[in-house]
């Protein structure tokens, strides 16, 4: 226990912030005086510190707030804390945003008049358990760390109401420490089993052979455009002979349809559920809360959707395995700003497989027609074809680059021919036709001769100038970009982003790409896993850097194949290998 005199700190700042005068009193003196104060760590009770960085220099009141709260106020080891960091800090997250939300509502002001602006805000969480900067561990004090950004009231906008702010600060302090005397340790541990079954689910998948899994009861449809449940949906129900039993520790059991490595295909009529399975077993590369609908559906974690992308950026690729020739262009080392549908679809192929994705996702709807197929009568009009369709590669990357596809297809028979596993789908409910469709013995089409390259692809960096780079995110319904200086980024067809603070990571991952003195050897897959991991390792050790990108934004995880993905559709930038 901490002696009186070692909590002094943050007296002293409040003591400060209230009082008239001259030497180190602030009430009544320029925001400017702030910064002299922000330099500091404050202790405000055993288990929480907190220390204050500026947003924006021309403007202290507008500050990063981190509130250092000690682990122990979980009541749990040490050791079970690091080995489910994600979890832990997800759950405090959501706890505190929504006591600080609570208080925002008291605090956040716009009083034009009198200039009385204040504001609190914490980061928000999705639906999605995944690391966030708004809230972070660091094993080397053993305390987590929660980042507000506080928007203190001034005196016209020039001068410091230290009454004012010195409430504003202690009322903060006084919410999170009192949440951390009442977190309900039950609740906590009800969400942690979850959290366990749904790592033990992914551990099975992976030593069983299944790329996806969809449990039992799953409520897949979303409300609307959102990412609710959709409570009137009727709960998912594996097919009896694709249904899968996973034990868990605790003696229970989960029990689904696991959807083996191979081809699979997911057909039915119009609106009987086919995009919609498609899309939930696409959203299982990350855990769910409990009460999304889809806490055990989960999927291979490398999983990458290539659908079409017209007008997509494409670069230095080598598109030989899906074009014979295309006239005026070399097909291994092709470049278009405006990529047509069936080249776009044909590069995020090519490109999802270099990144390392073992399992693929495509939309029959959503894709180009002349590269998914084309049929015995246009093979035999349309000699001089130049497109070689996916029908005649897919048994081949699958063959021999061990990559899995999940396909919905609803108007072409071909794939039906060439699935290792065909799921039918009516009003919602799954049927395994699997047997049916081999009884029929369909003919296959010729496929073929594979024509892989091991692309070993490396960024060729821009030259001089790109060390203070202008960092933007765009991020709407319709649009999601990302753009570092004069070089731009869309990702708008990369559903497994869906937060601008995910941006927020990837442009730091090109900052940091684009400003470096020598270009890397190794390989962009190789590269891209480096700052998957450096990114939090980094954030972790916000509060000790002077980075403004770090303080002004939070950040969400990124895997390493959205890195790849962004890093080969960014305009102006050239590749090499």
């Amino acid at each position: 226990m901490k002696t009186e005199n070692e909590i002094i700190k943050i007296r002293e700042l409040k003591k400060a912030l209230r009082t008239n005068g001259q030497g180190g009193n602030l009430n009544g003196k320029p925001v400017s005086y702030l910064l002299s104060r922000w330099r500091e760590t404050y202790e405000y009770t055993d288990g929480i510190t907190v220390k204050f960085a500026p947003l924006n220099y021309k403007y202290p009141a507008n500050v990063a707030m981190y509130i250092n709260i000690g682990a122990d106020c979980l009541e749990t080891d040490a050791s079970e804390v690091e080995q489910y960091t994600t979890f832990f800090e997800d759950y405090l997250l959501r706890y505190f945003s929504k006591l600080s939300g609570e208080l925002s509502e008291k605090y956040t002001t716009n009083n034009k008049t009198e200039r009385l602006l204040s504001k609190i805000q914490c980061q928000q969480p999705d639906c999605r358990i995944m690391r966030r900067s708004g809230l972070l561990y660091r094993k080397e004090t053993q305390a987590f760390v929660l980042k507000l950004f506080v928007l203190f009231p001034t005196g016209a906008g020039v001068t410091i109401l230290g009454e004012r702010i010195g409430r504003m600060i202690t009322d903060i302090l006084k919410t999170i420490e009192e949440g951390c005397a009442f977190i309900d340790k039950a609740e906590l541990r009800e969400r942690l089993e979850i959290y366990k079954k749904q790592l033990a689910l992914r551990a099975f998948c992976l030593e069983k052979g299944y790329v996806a899994f969809v449990a039992d009861g799953s409520i897949l449809p979303r409300r609307g455009d959102s990412e609710e449940p959709l409570e009137t949906a009727v709960p998912f129900l594996s097919p009896e002979t694709m249904r899968v039993k996973v034990p868990m520790e605790d003696g229970t059991e989960l029990s689904g349809m696991g959807i083996p490595k191979g081809i699979t295909v997911i057909t039915g009529a119009g609106f009987s559920g086919k995009t919609t399975l498609l899309e939930a077993i696409e959203a299982g590369i990350c855990n769910h809360v409990p009460g999304d609908g889809r806490e055990f559906v989960v999927a291979e974690q490398s999983l990458a959707v290539t659908n079409a992308e017209d007008g997509r950026y494409v670069a230095n690729e080598d598109i030989s395995m899906f074009f014979s020739d295309i006239l005026y262009q070399d097909i291994r080392n092709f470049t278009t700003k405006h990529a047509s549908g069936s080249i776009s679809q044909a590069a995020n192929i090519i490109e999802a497989i270099a990144g390392g994705s073992r399992l693929l996702t495509i939309d029959e709807d959503k894709s180009a027609t002349n590269f998914m197929i084309r049929d015995e009568l246009m093979r035999r009009i349309v000699k001089d074809e130049v497109i070689i369709p996916f029908t005649d590669r897919i048994r081949s990357i699958r063959e021999q680059k061990g990559v899995s596809a999940i396909l919905v297809i609803g108007g072409s028979g071909e794939y039906l021919k060439i699935a290792d596993t065909v799921i039918l789908m009516k009003q919602y409910v799954a049927a395994d036709v699997t047997e049916e469709v081999k009884e029929l013995a369909l003919p296959v089409s010729a496929e073929a001769e594979p024509a892989f390259t091991e692309n070993e692809r490396t960024v060729l960096l821009p030259g001089e100038g790109t060390k203070a780079l202008l960092l933007q995110t765009v991020c709407t319904q319709d649009s999601k970009k990302v753009i570092c200086g004069e070089y731009s980024v869309d990702m708008t067809a990369v559903p497994s982003l869906k937060s601008n603070e995910q941006l927020h990571s990837l442009a730091w991952v090109l900052r940091c790409m684009l400003s470096k003195e020598e270009e890397s050897s190794e390989h962009l897959r190789t590269v891209s896993g480096e700052y998957a991991r450096r990114l939090f390792a980094e954030l972790e050790q916000e509060q000790m850097v002077s980075n403004p990108a770090y303080r002004s934004w939070w950040f969400d995880e990124v895997r390493k194949e959205e890195i790849f993905m962004c890093v080969n559709r960014m305009r102006g930038v050239c590749f090499a290998g």
